[in-house]
């Protein structure tokens, strides 16, 4: 007997006053099965006052967390969080500090807890050079290896960095061009290992690109426009437990609402399913979506830049809409 659809929203409460402007959230499950949620906030995107937060949704629990801050820089920009769990259980936090005037000039760090995110390891850098960033959550491949979807901010092309050790180390790979540039990867793994990369575009009235690779990554095939619309804002993709897909994205070419999740039963050869989880007028915007250890599907995104909203539903939710028009 199939399941009944269910769905769930919440608004993560911010003090504005202190924090106007929150962006770019990522959320995880935890080993300890707590959800666990970061982005940036501050008095605007890029301004030297901005921190990244975090809140938490315990086990059993329906409410999140006040914030709290994890990474503020004196006199610099954080942005772009992004949290994993590796298979020993070990929490980790990619996220960028700008220092110079715009994201062209920021490096990547990240730091790890093995206390559920109660407490952190030392700053690391994962890449000297200025310009590489990170947005979407990275995979844990069939052989082992965990592969980050990163960008070059500076001329807008993709790539992945690969750890093979649990995350200790880590190599890039790849240049994935697109003709108006492309940031901002997210990757999935298909059931016969080779990898599906989707990309945000540059400029509005664009369409999500699409890559390959059959080798864990290390290569690619050249980017493809998809018939996805893609007006210059973030995307993701998430594999879930019945092997179907799930992408969450705003279905239009200009502004960034309304915000949709659609459903491929084929691997993201077609979209079969679309739904609309925002349509009003404003900004619902950068989604992050997980699958959780009960199978509820988990999506946090930018809510109007005001606070981070988090839903959540099922499957079965998915499948109680009108079929995506080609």
């Amino acid at each position: 007997m199939e399941s009944k659809a269910q769905f769930k929203a919440e608004e993560i409460p911010i003090d504005n006053s202190s924090y106007p402007s929150s962006h770019a959230s990522t959320i995880v499950e935890l080993p300890s099965k707590d959800l666990l949620s970061a982005w940036y906030a501050g008095s605007s995107e890029g301004a030297k006052d901005v921190a990244i937060l975090s809140s938490r949704l315990r086990a059993g629990s329906n409410s999140w967390t006040k914030p709290e801050v994890l990474i503020d820089t004196p006199g610099k920009s954080e942005g772009n969080p992004v949290l994993f769990v590796n298979i020993k259980g070990l929490l980790f936090l990619f996220y960028v500090t700008i220092f110079g005037r715009g994201w062209d000039e920021c490096k990547m760090f990240w730091q790890t807890s093995s206390d559920n995110g109660l407490s952190w390891g030392k700053k690391r850098v994962l890449r000297e050079e200025y310009g590489w960033m990170i947005r979407n959550k990275p995979i844990i491949l069939r052989g082992g290896d965990i592969l980050l979807p990163v960008y070059d901010e500076r001329d807008w092309h993709s790539l992945v960095m690969v750890s093979e050790d649990e995350g200790e180390n880590w190599k890039a790979y790849g240049k994935i061009t697109t003709p108006a540039g492309n940031i901002q990867p997210t990757v999935v793994q298909l059931s016969d290992e080779s990898l599906l990369m989707y990309l945000r575009t540059g400029g509005e009235g664009g369409y999500i690109f699409c890559s390959k690779s059959y080798d864990n990554g290390r290569t690619w095939t050249k980017a493809e426009a998809t018939n996805l619309p893609n007006p210059n804002s973030g995307i993701d993709l998430l594999r879930l437990k019945s092997g179907n897909i799930a992408l969450a994205f705003n279905d239009t070419p200009r502004g960034r609402t309304p915000l949709n999740v659609a459903l491929s039963l084929d691997e993201g050869k077609t979209w079969a399913f679309n739904k609309r989880l925002e349509t009003e007028k404003g900004e619902f915007s950068y989604p992050a979506i997980i699958q959780d250890s009960k199978g509820n599907i988990h999506l946090t995104y930018t809510n109007r830049r005001v606070n981070i909203k988090h839903v959540t539903f099922n499957e079965a939710y998915c499948r109680e809409i009108e079929r995506l028009e080609d």
